[in-house]
């Protein structure tokens, strides 16, 4: 694939339309470098009437739902494999979907491309003790998506924060938790930084984490879940999850179990929920549902993708009402005060 240049930056000064900055790279403070193209020049000619409107670029609105999903790719090194994803994400109309284990390493911190008219952000993987490229974590955006596109901001190699115009802002952060056998100190470390991250997002913000937690959690943690026990990362998440006041999406709605788990271990066949998207609780009215799919299954990863189908609801959750009852317990009237948790 050819590099092409632009000097344009990916949110344009005044007066330069933001299609003809179509070709560039991001950062959190400054933007370097283009798109890599393997398709052509990504700035087409001609004029797109919604440029010159801003709200038309907001990603979250009351009317129009979008798709948010998470995906354990394994691998996308391979060309075949990258364009297959953008494939299956084009086909299943995904608007966000945050990249776990893409193994891509490359000399930029965040790399850009665009991939069967889809766009492609990673941050590089790394090297183990073999030499073999691990880990990973990216992003594919719609052309929808990528005009809303303001920040990307590559933390470490297990996480990547990327910010949308909407009203209100969405906030994305992409994770990849270490395995429940890495050493304790480096799980609890990863989950304390993400806790961080997520405390320096604006309490007004649509926040989403998308993620391979590695986590498993039991029926006392969660409404919906595979499991039958919480394990050690799980309950790291599990206090992630009270600390932040969120919720794991894709626990939250009555599924058949088959359609709870995302990982299937292809030596002993044993399945498991693992991935899982976050949200903050103000905002599950405006989840209309989130589970796993096996549309990726062309892609040759052993998880599925999770899907969650976000509409923006102003809606305040109903809270917990103080309710007076009469019992009349034969000749004594008492009055008691129960809590009545109205869902």
């Amino acid at each position: 694939m050819d590099m092409q240049e632009n000097t344009n930056p990916i949110l344009p000064a005044a007066g330069v339309r933001r299609r003809t900055a179509e070709d560039c790279s991001t950062s959190h403070a400054t933007i370097t470098g283009g798109w890599r193209d393997d398709e052509g020049s990504s700035n087409p000619s001609g004029r797109d009437p919604s440029d010159n409107s801003t709200a038309s670029n907001a990603l979250l609105r009351c009317k129009k739902p979008f798709t948010m999903a998470t995906f354990n790719a394994s691998t996308v090194r391979e060309e075949g494999r990258a364009r297959e994803l953008a494939h299956c994400f084009k086909q299943c109309n995904i608007d966000i979907l945050g990249i776990q284990e893409h193994r891509k390493v490359h000399v930029e911190e965040t790399q850009f491309s665009r991939l069967e008219g889809q766009y492609l952000v990673t941050s590089s993987a790394w090297r183990n003790l073999s030499q073999a490229a691990v880990g990973g974590v990216g992003l594919m955006l719609s052309p929808k998506a990528r005009k809303a596109l303001r920040t990307v901001t590559p933390i470490s190699e297990r996480i990547l924060v990327a910010e949308f115009d909407s009203n209100p802002v969405t906030t994305v952060i992409v994770i990849y938790s270490p395995t429940n056998v890495a050493p304790v100190e480096e799980a609890e470390a990863f989950y304390e930084k993400v806790g961080e991250i997520i405390r320096d997002v604006p309490a007004h913000n649509f926040l989403a984490v998308l993620g391979d937690f590695n986590a498993r959690l039991g029926p006392e943690d969660a409404l919906y879940t595979y499991h039958g026990e919480t394990n050690h990362n799980g309950k790291l998440l599990v206090d992630l999850l009270t600390e932040h006041d969120l919720l794991a999406a894709n626990t939250q709605f009555r599924k058949k179990r088959g359609k709870r788990w995302t990982f299937l271990d292809r030596c002993t066949r044993a399945k498991r929920q693992l991935d899982y998207i976050m949200v903050r609780k103000k905002w599950r009215n405006s989840v209309l549902n989130a589970e796993p799919y096996h549309t990726f299954c062309t892609v040759g990863s052993d998880h599925r993708v999770v899907s969650m189908r976000v509409r923006l609801s102003l809606r305040v959750p109903k809270p917990i009402h103080k309710i007076k009852i009469a019992l009349n317990l034969g000749a004594n009237r008492n009055y008691v005060t129960y809590n009545l948790l109205h869902i």
